[in-house]
């Protein structure tokens, strides 16, 4: 009964609308994003930048209220794009692994937004909001932002999946043969840049990895070629996504954290029943 009033719910009120919209799009782009992020090892990257976000954050709200949304949006990407950019700039190619300077980068940005919002935001309740996401927050400009991240990022990645494909699974093959590595390598990362910061309202800087990683996790491990992978990775995104904000709704549970907590459940059960056909079978 709840769960049906949750989704009337989303007819009646624009927030929630925005919400649900908000939600389609950003898990539209995630699970396109996602197999790529899987296949070139970069999770831990997307950790980095998720992590960096809060630095953004915390100097966005020292100075802005929680309501003035694109101002802090604005001072937040900026801020992380410039430590995005910093840290595609200290790991493309490097010799020594590069997983420790990551460690390093994120756990220090991190820790330094928490310091400058301790000392000096005005409401020390907001930063909250964005850790574990909140739709209450989300407003008509979050859904044009991420109407936009959805319409760069799928020609950036569609039109030359071929190049992409390429430097993924071959870079030493794709730089021989005249692909700019250098260039991709920043853009795919200023991409998720931009769309980790986007999402942080609905699913948190904490929690966003979950939306980044296990759908094309998923798609990877029950696609038989390139396109599946791609199809399976959207759909599976946008339904549990879906799904997530309206139960979120109708039980009154931060809408990060049941994102998060239904995706991967939705992955283990699937892997699961996976395993059990694979076993009647034998």
């Amino acid at each position: 009964m709840m769960f049906l009033q949750s989704i009337k719910d989303f007819t009646n009120y624009d927030f929630l609308v925005y919400a649900l919209l908000g939600t389609f799009f950003l898990s539209l782009t995630c699970g396109l994003i996602s197999p790529l992020i899987i296949s070139r090892r970069s999770a831990f990257m997307g950790s980095a930048i998720s992590h960096s976000t809060l630095l953004g954050l915390a100097i966005a709200l020292s100075f802005f209220s929680i309501e003035k949304s694109f101002l802090v949006f604005s001072i937040t990407l900026f801020i992380t794009l410039c430590c995005t950019l910093f840290l595609s700039y200290s790991t493309y190619r490097q010799k020594l692994p590069t997983d420790s300077l990551i460690g390093i980068f994120y756990t220090s940005t991190m820790a330094l937004g928490i310091l400058v919002h301790s000392i000096s935001s005005h409401n020390k309740s907001d930063l909250l909001s964005f850790l574990f996401g909140n739709i209450l927050l989300l407003s008509k400009e979050d859904l044009y932002l991420s109407t936009l991240i959805m319409i760069i990022t799928f020609p950036v990645i569609i039109i030359p999946i071929k190049k992409w494909l390429f430097l993924t699974y071959d870079e030493e093959g794709a730089i021989t043969s005249g692909i700019n590595a250098k260039l991709y390598h920043y853009l795919f990362f200023v991409l998720l840049c931009f769309l980790i910061v986007t999402s942080i309202k609905l699913a948190g800087t904490i929690l966003v990895e979950t939306l980044l990683l296990v759908p094309g996790f998923f798609a990877l491990k029950f696609s038989k070629n390139v396109k599946q992978t791609f199809v399976f990775s959207i759909c599976f995104s946008c339904f549990f996504a879906i799904l997530g904000i309206v139960v979120a709704n109708a039980y009154g549970l931060p809408s990060g954290a049941t994102l998060a907590v239904l995706l991967f459940t939705a992955l283990v059960l699937s892997l699961l029943i996976r395993k059990v056909f694979y076993l009647l079978k034998k």
